[in-house]
């Protein structure tokens, strides 16, 4: 994985939108869904362990997710189809990590059903396979943004538009933290994809 890079841009200093800017009342939206970047990758490298211990097309759907690690469409069609007020993308950490650290940042609270978030074809069972927890693992691609409610729907139906994944999950808080499915749930602290990256690549190298 590389994971470094430089970008230049110019605009309007007031159109751009930071992981800062949640507000109290505000919509979460998220795209695409849970650990798309580890789904993804730990597929590709390691099709061929997975092949004859699950399904080829649970198979063929995880390694699709490779495809999907892009966040710029995304951020790009959100702010430009509504009023959205922060966006953050899922990457360390996943979701949830993603989620803490956009309410830490603007101090405020946020709250999700987990079930309303979308989750694509092959993760769920790639993540089963590698032992991880979709829900705290690497997701670039994936993003999370807070939008005014009067902007969800055409935020909603501009992704759509695009083929994009995406739903209205839950809300900004005058809280603190993350709650998911009403239960205060902390940063996870380490993401679950560098431990199974490190055991099936010595697999890997052993067969």
């Amino acid at each position: 994985m590389v994971g470094g890079g430089t970008a230049v841009s110019v605009g309007e200093f007031d159109d751009l939108v930071r992981p800062d800017g949640a507000r109290p009342g505000d919509r979460v939206v998220i795209t695409k869904g849970p650990a798309i970047e580890a789904t993804g990758l730990l597929s590709i490298q390691f099709e061929s362990l997975m092949r004859g211990e699950m399904p080829d097309e649970d198979i063929d759907a995880a390694m699709d997710r490779f495809y999907d690690m892009s966040p710029v469409d995304d951020a790009l069609t959100a702010a430009a189809a509504g009023p959205v007020t922060a966006m953050h993308d899922a990457t360390e950490c996943g979701i949830y990590g993603g989620l803490y650290e956009m309410a830490r940042a603007a101090d405020v609270g946020i709250e999700i059903e987990r079930d309303a978030v979308p989750v694509q074809p092959g993760v769920v069972e790639a993540c089963d396979f590698f032992g991880i927890d979709p829900w705290i693992s690497i997701s670039e691609g994936t993003v999370l943004a807070a939008v005014d409610p009067s902007g969800v729907d055409d935020v909603l139906d501009a992704l759509a538009s695009e083929d994009i994944p995406a739903a209205d999950v839950g809300e900004i808080t005058e809280g603190t933290g993350l709650v998911v499915d009403g239960e205060p749930t902390d940063h996870p602290g380490a993401d679950p994809f560098w431990v199974a990256m490190a055991e099936y690549m010595e697999r890997l190298q052993a067969e």
